[in-house]
């Protein structure tokens, strides 16, 4: 059984760290040009910010989800701690998800769903920068299916970027399989 609910029923909702990256620090400081276009972490690490008293609160546990709320390129991702000690930019805002309602990923995945992404886009539509208020998205509503079917549905998106992944070293393989043939005849 599903249900519907608003994100401020199963997330609590915070706004980034704003601070003044530098080359080094305690903590990683993440912002959206650390993102390629299909929102994978591209590994990058350049912006870095010393933990104290005022940002400690900001440091990002497993499974918090930063949604870009500013600018043209809304998405949302799930903070792994592979990534090591980090603290998000202001840019984003911080879900906090209730894992005993919504797995992180799950809300993940549906909050980059193309047609909720249109909708976060109209919602900044008509200023110079858009920008979504922290209580539009609080009350974004929610599909909320059972745990067994989040389950199900995760998996089926990681699969899905699995293959995606293979999909493009495959194109790239074949691509220098051709360069080297050219080469080869000329």
């Amino acid at each position: 059984m599903k249900n519907n609910k608003t994100l401020r029923d199963i997330a609590k909702l915070q706004f980034g760290y704003y601070a003044r990256p530098d080359e080094s620090g305690s903590a990683f400081y993440l912002q959206v040009k650390h993102f390629d276009d299909s929102i994978r972490f591209t590994g990058e690490k350049d912006a870095f910010i010393d933990i104290d008293k005022k940002n400690e609160a900001h440091i990002l546990d497993e499974g918090d989800i930063l949604f870009v709320g500013k600018g043209n390129r809304n998405f949302a991702w799930a903070y792994d701690k592979a990534v090591g000690k980090a603290i998000a930019s202001s840019i984003f805002f911080v879900i906090k998800p209730d894992t005993n309602q919504v797995l992180p990923e799950y809300l993940t995945t549906i909050l980059n769903l193309p047609k909720n992404q249109a909708y976060f886009q109209s919602l900044g539509a008509g200023s110079s920068i858009p920008s979504i208020r922290k209580s539009e998205l609080e009350m974004f509503q929610v599909s909320l299916p059972e745990m067994s079917v989040q389950k199900k549905i995760v998996e089926l998106k990681r699969m899905h970027e699995l293959e995606i992944q293979l999909n493009d070293q495959i194109a790239e393989k074949k691509n220098k399989l051709f360069q080297e043939i050219i080469n080869q005849l000329i």
